[in-house]
């Protein structure tokens, strides 16, 4: 199970709930909580919801691997050339 919801879970909160808590939509739980990848400030706001220490960060929203694009590639490259 995402530890984003357990965690929401434990605490007896919806959705909606740690959304309002953490200053962010309800959507956005709900997306992360189905292992979408997120930005670093929303991580934040929502392990401080959550009440969970930033040190503990990836345990509960782990990194998402980084994808290089291929046009990118080309213009690194180029610009090395």
């Amino acid at each position: 199970m995402n530890r984003i919801r357990a965690a929401r879970q434990a605490l007896g909160l919806t959705q909606t709930e740690l959304a309002d808590k953490a200053g962010i939509s309800a959507r956005t739980i709900h997306a992360i909580e189905k292992g979408r990848p997120c930005r670093q400030a929303t991580k934040r706001k929502i392990l401080i919801a959550l009440e969970v220490p930033w040190e503990l960060r990836e345990q509960y929203l782990p990194r998402m691997p980084q994808v290089v694009r291929p046009h990118a590639e080309r213009e690194e490259r180029a610009q090395s050339a």
